[in-house]
C-alpha cells in the first residue's frame, strides 16, 4: 500500500511476502490469503503452461477456497508463508475486510480515463499501489457501503474490486 507520496520500502522495513501478509493482517485488520507467484524464466507457480491469470489467483494447495480461506490470524498466515515464502499476497475487498479498490488497468486504457475522470471530479487522495501490468489499484474504506465488483462501469480499462473480489498487494 502506498500513498502518492510514499511507499512500503521509504516507511518501514518489510522485505519479504510474509512480513507484508502480516503488517496487512495485523496492522490494518485487512484478511490475506497466499496466491501464485511469477516463476523464474516466465510462467506462473501453479504449473499451467498456459495459464492466463499467472501470479494472481489463489494458491490451491495452501487455500483451497481461495478467497474464503482469506485471515488475520498470523499464525495461518505465518504457516502458509513458511510453506511458500515466494507466495503472493491476495487481500478480500468488500464487508469483510472493509475496503474496495479502483483497479486502473494501464493495458485496457484506464489510465487516461482515471485522467479524465479526475479532471472532470477532482484528484483522488487515497492509498494506492502498483499493478503488474503498470496500472493502480486505488483503496477506499467501504464505510458500511457495498461496493460490487464490476468491469469497466466507469469507462475503458476501470474495474472495481468489491464484495465477493480480492486485489494483489504489495510486494507482490
Amino acid at each position: 500500500m502506498t500513498t502518492e507520496s510514499d511507499s512500503p520500502q521509504e516507511t518501514t522495513s518489510l522485505v519479504t511476502p510474509k512480513q507484508y501478509a502480516l503488517m496487512y493482517a495485523t496492522d490494518f485488520g485487512l484478511p490475506v490469503f497466499p496466491l501464485n507467484y511469477p516463476i523464474v524464466g516466465g510462467g506462473c507457480s501453479c504449473g499451467k503452461p498456459d495459464c492466463d491469470d499467472v501470479a494472481k489467483h489463489p494458491l490451491a494447495r495452501l487455500a483451497p477456497h481461495g478467497l474464503k480461506n482469506a485471515t488475520t490470524d498470523p499464525f495461518i498466515i505465518g504457516a502458509w508463508f513458511d510453506q511458500e515464502p515466494n507466495a503472493n499476497i491476495g487481500i478480500v475487498t468488500g464487508a469483510l475486510s472493509g475496503i474496495f479498490a479502483v483497479d486502473v488497468d494501464a493495458k485496457s486504457g484506464g489510465l487516461e480515463t482515471w485522467a479524465e475522470l479526475q479532471d472532470f471530479n477532482g484528484p483522488v487522495h487515497t492509498m494506492s499501489s502498483r499493478t503488474g501490468g503498470g496500472g493502480n489499484h486505488y483503496w477506499f474504506k467501504t464505510d458500511g457501503q457495498v461496493f460490487k465488483n464490476s468491469v469497466s462501469k466507469f469507462g475503458p480499462g476501470i474495474d472495481i474490486r468489491g464484495e465477493g473480489g480480492y486485489i494483489v498487494a504489495p510486494p507482490s
